[in-house]
This record gives structure tokens, sequence and C-alpha cells, in this order.
């Protein structure tokens, strides 16, 4: 805003998005048989979910990859699922009951979403609310989750043994992400609308 339309920085507020945080009160942080890596996005060409196949022979044999929702790019993902011969290793959903999709998030072992770019990411802010740890690229607004606590980045163009190696690590020393973590209600979101509007 400040240098493509000149805006003065001053005149500039962010207000990030919310979440109900009763959703994830409730959630079961239940152990998976095995461990996941969970994709939660649309299937398109930029958001690259074929580095996360790429990558699943490079990680010890008990992890899964789970990729939740639909999309175009799908036929190309299970055509490369089948030529690395890891189709035991991949499970797809799509349409599931929101109360289904927050307990993936909860179950999984990290969150990872490499996008080119992205505004603000929902995905990513509902897996550390659920006390997921995440992994995504460092690009557009994805990088302003980074710190090295609960969100760890990854440089494009991306490395699949750097990728494989960081999955590894976050999953191994793997913490309970909520003593970090303080996003906004949306009952938190309106009030900061509202006295910005006051």
């Amino acid at each position: 805003m400040i240098r493509n339309f000149k805006v003065r920085e001053e005149k500039i507020v962010v207000i990030p998005n919310g979440i109900n945080p009763e959703e994830f009160r409730r959630l079961k942080r239940k152990k998976n048989d095995g461990r996941v890596v969970l994709y939660v996005g649309r299937l398109e060409k930029y958001k690259v979910v074929d580095y996360l196949i790429k990558v699943l022979p490079r990680l010890d044999e008990d992890i899964r990859l789970e990729i939740i929702r639909k999309g175009p790019y799908k036929w190309k993902l299970l055509k490369l699922i089948d030529e690395l011969r890891v189709a035991n290793r991949v499970k797809f959903h799509q349409d599931l009951p929101r109360n289904e999709l927050l307990q993936k998030y909860a179950t999984a072992s990290v969150f990872v979403t490499l996008s080119k770019y992205e505004a603000f990411n929902i995905s990513t802010m509902e897996a550390l609310a659920s006390g997921t740890p995440c992994i995504v690229a460092n690009t557009s607004a994805l990088s302003e989750w980074i710190d090295n606590k609960m969100c760890f980045g990854i440089d494009y163009p991306i490395n699949e043994a750097k990728l494989a190696e960081l999955i590894m690590d976050v999953i191994k020393t793997r913490k309970n992400v909520n003593q970090y973590l303080k996003l906004l209600s949306w009952d938190e979101v309106v009030d900061k609308i509202a006295q910005l509007y006051a």
C-alpha cells in the first residue's frame, strides 16, 4: 500500500481475521496411528502440494500425508503419487464437516503449506489454534506467521532434502504451540474495527 499506492504509513491499520475460540477448546488432541503431515487448501498448481508428495520417500516410513479439499490439480498429484509408488501413504479428503476438519488439524503431527503466493492464510491460523506446529513457505503473507517456535519457514526455491529435514525435525520436537499463541477472537476483531471507525 505504501509503495504502490503512496498511502502514508500512519494511515494504515492491520486487523487480521479471527477465530471462534470455543471451536478449538473442544478439540481432542488424540494421537494418530502413525504420524501425519497435513495439507488443507485448494489443489492448484501454485499451491505446490507436489513437494509434499515428492519428500515422502525421504521421511520415516510411518509418516503419512493427508490432503484435504479438492481442485483442478488433483489428477496431476494422483499421477505423481502413482509414479513415486506412495499411494499407501497418501489420503485425500474433501467436503469434511467442520468438526471433522478441525479434528484433523488437532491430530496432525505438522501442518504444511508451501504456496508460492498467499494472502492471510486461514488454514495456517486454524492449525495453530488447534495446537499443531506449522511449516510454511517464506513467501507473501505466509512469512508473517513464521516465528520459529510454532511456525517454521522454508525458502524458495524449495530444496526437497531441506524440506524433509525440517518436517522430521518439527515432528520429532513437537510441542503444543498454544503456549506461544495469541490469535484474535472474532469478538476482538469486531471491537478493533468498531474502535477504528469511532
